[in-house]
């Protein structure tokens, strides 16, 4: 007959953190740092058209219009930000 063999604690923290940290993709980083570089752009690019305006050398037309898209994708990614925040917030609740 065989012998009763121990049952082995199971744990969420069984692979060192090194492991852990090399197995990561860091495609989700790569992304918002690209997303916050085009906000930036987009940013820099609107108070140059606002500079072009006031000029004279810019129509006020397509300065308000690069104004819009940079106003847009700012507060696009405060709401990325927004939920981002939010998972962050529901994960930390979660019980283990």
């Amino acid at each position: 007959m065989n012998g009763i063999k121990a049952i082995h604690k199971i744990s969420l923290h069984t692979e060192p953190l090194p492991d852990r940290i090399s197995r990561r993709t860091p495609e989700f980083a790569m992304r918002m740092e690209a997303a916050i570089k085009d906000v930036n752009t987009k940013q820099q690019v609107a108070d140059d058209a606002i500079e072009h305006v006031i000029k004279g050398e810019m129509g006020i037309h397509e300065g308000m219009m690069t104004i819009g898209k940079a106003e847009t994708s700012l507060k696009i990614l405060a709401q990325v930000r927004n939920k981002v925040m939010a998972a962050y917030n529901e994960i930390m609740r979660m019980q283990v």
